[in-house]
C-alpha cells in the first residue's frame, strides 16, 4: 500500500511528469533510430535502445522521490500518518525498484509499435526476436542505478548533488578508464555494469554505490528531526 502511494508521488509533481514525458519522447527517438539505421533491427535491439533514456532518468526519479518530502515540506505530514519511518523509506525503495524494473517491458511495448513502423519506412521486414539475456542484464542494471540514486539521495539529503553524480559519473568513468591503466584498474571496480560480468567487482560496486550511502542515509533519516 505504501509503495503504491510512493509510486503515485513519482507522477504527482511537475518534475516527475516532465521526466516521464521526456523519457517517452526520447524512447521514440532512440527506438526509431534503431529501427531505421540498424539493419536488420530486431525487436530486442529496438527495445534496448528505446529503454536507454528511461534507464538514465529513473535514478533521477528515485532521487526526487527521496528528497521531495523536504523540498515540498511534507515530511511532517507523511511521518504523522506513518510514524515508523523505516516503512516510508522501504516503500520509497520499493517504488524505485518497481519503476526501474518496468522500463524493460515498457521498452518492449514501444519496440512492438516502432518495429513495424520502421519496417514500413525502410522496406525491410521486422525481425521478431528478443535476446532475453540482454534484456535481463538491462533490467538488473536499471534497478541498481535506481537504488544508487535512492541511496545517494538518502546520504546527501538534497537532490542537485546526487543528480549531478548519477548523470556525470558514466562520462567521468569512461574518461578515467581511458586516461591510464592504473586508473582503469581502480575505476573498473566501481562499475555497476559488472553485476553481469564479475561477482567480485559487482560486490564492490554495490557496496560503494548502494550499501554504504544507504546505511549512512538511513541512520541520518531515522534519527533526524522532522521539519
Amino acid at each position: 500500500m505504501l509503495t503504491m502511494v510512493e509510486l503515485r508521488k513519482l507522477v504527482d509533481t511537475p518534475a516527475g511528469i516532465t521526466i516521464c514525458l521526456v523519457a517517452t519522447v526520447l524512447a521514440g527517438i532512440f527506438g526509431g533510430g534503431a529501427a531505421l539505421y540498424r539493419q536488420p533491427a530486431t525487436i530486442g535491439d529496438i527495445a534496448l535502445l528505446a529503454g536507454v533514456p528511461a534507464g538514465t532518468l529513473v535514478p533521477v526519479l528515485a532521487i526526487l522521490l527521496v528528497t521531495a518530502e523536504r523540498t515540498h515540506r511534507t515530511a511532517l505530514t507523511t511521518y504523522a500518518l506513518t510514524p515508523r519511518r523505516h516503512r516510508i523509506l522501504a516503500a520509497k525503495a520499493g517504488a524505485a525498484i518497481a519503476v526501474s524494473a518496468a522500463v524493460t517491458p515498457l521498452a518492449l511495448l514501444a519496440a512492438v509499435v516502432i518495429g513495424p513502423v520502421g519496417s514500413l519506412a525502410t522496406g525491410d521486414p521486422t525481425v521478431w526476436s528478443v535476446d532475453a539475456g540482454a534484456l535481463s542484464r538491462f533490467t538488473i542494471i536499471n534497478v541498481i542505478l535506481a537504488l544508487t540514486g535512492y541511496a545517494l539521495a538518502l546520504a546527501i539529503g538534497n537532490a542537485p548533488a546526487p543528480i549531478v553524480i548519477v548523470l556525470i559519473w558514466p562520462m567521468l568513468e569512461s574518461m578515467l578508464r581511458t586516461a591510464s591503466p592504473a586508473l582503469d584498474a581502480i575505476v573498473r571496480w566501481l562499475d555497476v555494469a559488472a553485476i553481469t560480468e564479475d561477482a567480485g567487482r559487482a560486490a564492490t560496486a554495490l557496496a560503494f554505490w548502494v550499501a554504504l550511502p544507504a546505511l549512512i542515509g538511513l541512520r541520518r533519516a531515522l534519527r533526524a528531526e522532522v521539519r
